[in-house]
């Protein structure tokens, strides 16, 4: 019998694929359906909020902004 996955076609840059391969990747693969292509993955519909969330927390870590010290004053 065939099992279809209802999902959300996500277009994105390769900075942010590699990062919703590695969320995917740590999170027992719970999120990707499939990758299409370099711009391209397939998502479970269920799975987009978790998967925003979590990808925006990921890039907070990242780009957070090394503290000025006081001597520059």
């Amino acid at each position: 019998m065939v099992k279809a996955t209802r999902g959300t076609l996500v277009k994105c840059d390769a900075s942010i694929k590699a990062m919703l391969l590695d969320i995917d990747s740590k999170h027992r693969n719970d999120f990707i359906i499939e990758e299409l292509d370099e711009e391209h993955v397939l998502v479970k519909e269920t799975k987009i909020a978790e998967l925003k969330q979590r990808l925006q927390s990921m890039m907070k870590e990242r780009l957070k902004e090394p503290e000025s010290s006081e001597s520059e004053s």
